[in-house]
């Protein structure tokens, strides 16, 4: 099951390998769609959604592109995943029953909200320097292998 969108998928891999890259060092759009296998104008607007939170910046020129713009430590995964996904994730259904709750609970639903409710709090536990620092070069390679199709 797949609990975030692809987009989303896209902008955290991204967000590891820039911040895996010296403080304040850019990298394009179109060089991470290129490494990530995204069209470039997808994720382009995916990435403009964490620039209004103060997540990434970006700068115009030779030199330009998309940055992290905070300590990395200071950067929580709930954050990132609440500018592109909306805080929808923690209210909605698992069967996207509208109208389930307390009052008229589908089968999944207790569980559902336990389950939910430890994903929260992983999230608002985890920063981004966790995430960056968590994963190696062999997990990049194999994420970046995963994305990439054959050219036939």
């Amino acid at each position: 099951m797949q609990l975030i969108s692809t987009g989303s998928q896209y902008v955290l891999t991204a967000l590891i390998l820039i911040g895996r890259k010296p403080e304040g060092e850019t990298m394009s759009a179109s060089e991470l769609a290129e490494i990530l296998n995204s069209p470039t104008a997808y994720l382009s607007q995916m990435l403009a959604k964490l620039q209004e939170p103060g997540i990434i910046g970006s700068r115009r020129g030779a030199s330009g592109g998309v940055f992290i713009a905070k300590p990395l430590k200071s950067i929580r995964l709930i954050d990132v995943v609440t500018a592109l996904e909306g805080d929808g994730f923690f209210r909605k259904c698992f069967l996207g029953i509208d109208g389930c709750g307390h009052i008229e609970p589908c089968p999944f639903h207790d569980n559902w909200t336990e389950h939910r409710t430890k994903i929260k709090v992983w999230l608002t536990k985890t920063t981004l320097f966790d995430l960056c620092n968590g994963v190696n070069d062999n997990w990049i390679s194999d994420r970046l292998r995963f994305t990439r199709t054959p050219n036939i």
